[in-house]
């Protein structure tokens, strides 16, 4: 016995992990591609469901067909709950990272391609281009790059060689690009701007007293470099205006600009009910052509028997059953997305409501599942990469997932309200004598927080923020 995928469910969990851009280019697509689809652009209606009080969980229970699609749903991309409620990114997230890789090679590309340079410079830049990590960085040695060229492009080229040609895709925007390492990434950025009078120390301090400015060991610079403490806190706030990932590192920010995000939901309140739709952008309603149902009714019902008319009839039908698979999957997907939205919207309505991050509710992608009877990768492809539009801003659909904590009192609380907490004690900190994690965890439990250390510290580093040591100014 064996498992076998059907053409509507493979496309279904293809559209489910892609945003609302991203499925609208790949059902253009498939118009183009299939000429018995039609699309109709004269209705784009969204799809709304209003959430009220006295709802119950019991009106997720699956149909027939939902069970049937559910059953295949299965992959090995199920982000369990290894993020706040969630985890790492199903199949859609691939394609979005490769996307910005592939516009950031292009605009370097592009730039190599205006210099004035020969056939076997351009192959060397090429090839370092080639070898640039989505952070902007190069992380290959002169030597490996040498030794590379000789064996896959048959390339003998000296190290001075390189270094030149790197040097000159150093100058590319964005500035810092192709460093190999943090210090040179700063050190190019500063070269390239425009003199400050703060610029010239900033530049001594990175090239000089790197590791002293990284440990923020001031006293050192300001000891060797005989500097004020004000010149040294405006070349300090210099060097932390920088970049240091100039090639976007995989985030939601391309090369040169902010990727616009196009919200796949629409949520909106009106007294105590909350409303969920669907945004459906420029993706157009879709039926099958009249003729070609027309040919295959023909060709179907023709009398004679030949070789052309076999391959006629295969033909036909197949683009009219692949035009029907893609209706029925795109049904699907906006059935599965609207069901699961509204089982989130369920359990964060007070948090909708209020905006308060403290009546956020502990939610993991099981919790989801188990109320829309699905498992949790099918889960796991409709919250990836997808917004929903709120009366408080755009929001990313992780962002309403999260662990939950129990309190002294006994109160269950998500770890967003206990993370608010912890952050609103770093900003109002004395930054000249920053709270150690020791004295965060003291105020915490103080608060009502029951938490060690290490749990302090491991929620500071997933907000990015640095140890006591670091956060101390000038």
């Amino acid at each position: 016995m064996s498992q076998k995928l059907s053409p509507t469910q493979i496309q279904l969990m293809n559209m489910l992990s892609l945003p609302v851009l991203s499925f609208e280019q790949y059902v253009n697509a498939e118009i183009e591609a299939n000429p018995a689809l039609e699309a109709s652009y004269d209705s784009l209606d969204d799809t709304a469901d209003e959430i009220h009080e006295d709802d119950k969980y019991d009106d997720f229970s699956s149909s027939d067909k939902d069970d049937d699609m559910n059953e295949y749903l299965y992959g090995d991309d199920d982000m369990g709950d290894d993020y706040e409620g969630g985890g790492s990114s199903s199949g859609g997230n691939f394609i979005a990272a490769h996307s910005v890789k592939d516009s950031f090679v292009e605009s370097l590309m592009s730039q190599l391609a205006l210099e004035s340079l020969t056939d076997r410079e351009m192959m060397i830049g090429r090839y370092i281009i080639g070898n640039i990590d989505e952070d902007g960085y190069l992380r290959s040695d002169i030597m490996s790059i040498s030794d590379d060229l000789i064996f896959s492009q048959g390339l003998d080229v000296k190290e001075e060689e390189i270094e030149k040609v790197l040097k000159l895709i150093q100058t590319f925007e964005p500035a810092g690009i192709a460093a190999r390492n943090l210090q040179e990434c700063l050190s190019i950025q500063l070269g390239l701007k425009k003199m400050q009078p703060s610029t010239a120390l900033s530049i001594k301090i990175v090239e000089r007293y790197f590791e002293a400015l990284s440990r923020k060991n001031y006293d050192k610079i300001l000891r060797e470099e005989g500097c004020s403490r004000e010149e040294l806190s405006a070349a300090v706030e210099e060097i932390s205006s920088l970049n240091p990932r100039p090639g976007g590192g995989g985030q939601e920010d391309t090369v040169g600009g902010n990727m616009e995000i196009t919200p796949d939901f629409i949520i909106s309140i009106d007294g105590d009910t909350v409303s969920v739709s669907l945004y459906s952008g420029g993706v157009p309603s879709l039926h099958i052509s009249e003729d070609y149902t027309r040919m295959l009714t023909d060709v179907q019902s023709g009398s004679t028997s030949s070789r052309e008319k076999n391959d006629a009839l295969v033909f036909v039908k197949s683009k009219v059953d692949a035009a029907r698979w893609f209706i029925d999957a795109i049904e699907q997907r906006r059935r599965t997305m609207m069901r699961t939205m509204r089982a989130i919207v369920k359990r964060q309505k007070a948090f909708i409501l209020s905006g308060d991050v403290a009546d956020m509710r502990p939610m993991a992608l099981k919790d989801i599942a188990a109320d829309v009877s699905m498992d949790i990768s099918t889960i796991s492809r409709v919250v990836s990469q997808k917004y929903a539009y709120t009366p408080y801003g755009t929001m990313s659909l992780k962002d309403f997932f999260s662990d939950g904590r129990t309190t002294s009192t006994g109160e269950d609380v998500s770890v967003k309200e206990i993370k608010q907490s912890l952050a609103y004690m770093i900003e109002s900190e004395d930054k000249n004598n920053p709270l150690t994690d020791e004295k965060l965890t003291e105020r915490l439990v103080k608060e009502g927080y029951p938490l060690s250390r290490r749990t302090v510290a491991k929620y500071r580093e997933a907000m990015g923020i640095p140890v006591a040591r670091m956060r101390k100014k000038v």
